[in-house]
């Protein structure tokens, strides 16, 4: 599967030099979402199995953006990487369909707020009330269960929810012989 990922340009040097990258979970920058990337982790593990030995968390990477499937336009996403002036990497990879798990990144927005799921403001009213009145027990595995739906990658669009527009992959880690492509860029604030 063809991917994209973005990283800072050591992390690319890096993976020249060692062969080989994994996510440094102490990099964490909002250590407030551990518990969704906790979550995440768990999924994947049902999914494509156990980490390596000393893996913690996955790689991210992007599938579809703004609908497509192909090499990200760069002067249309350097402004969602990084700080301005940081150095960058948009490193494109090859990947087995079976090491990798695609997630809706609007749907792990919500999830990233402690949200549920929904695809209209009806559905989102009518299980807002039914949380609200579960005992705390419940309410985990309501949310657990709505949480599915993060991968469920099908293609829908209402006045409520856009899904399949923007695809991430996660994948446990990255191999040099994975890269295909390498182009630098520049974050930018705007």
């Amino acid at each position: 599967m063809r991917l994209w990922t973005v990283q800072p340009v050591d992390v690319y040097e890096d993976i020249l030099k060692t062969g080989l990258y994994r996510c440094d979970k102490k990099k964490m920058v909002l250590p407030e979402l551990i518990p969704y990337y906790d979550w995440m982790v768990k999924e994947l593990k049902k999914k494509i199995g156990d980490p390596p030995e000393g893996v913690e968390y996955p790689v991210w990477a992007i599938h579809t953006d703004n609908w497509k499937h192909k090499r990200l336009d760069l002067r249309s996403v350097r402004w969602r990487f990084g700080k301005k002036g940081d150095r960058l990497a948009c490193i494109e990879v090859e990947i087995p369909d079976i090491d990798v798990v695609l997630s809706d990144y609007d749907a792990w927005s919500i999830i990233l707020v402690n949200g549920l799921i929904t695809k209209t403001k009806e559905e989102s009213d009518k299980l807002d009330d039914i949380y609200e009145n579960l005992p705390e027990d419940e309410k985990t595995k309501m949310k657990e269960e709505n949480w599915q739906k993060l991968f469920d990658v099908s293609v829908f669009e209402n006045e409520w929810i856009t899904r399949g527009k923007n695809v991430q992959a996660a994948f446990w880690e990255l191999k040099k012989e994975q890269m295909v492509d390498v182009r630098y860029f520049t974050g930018c604030d705007e």
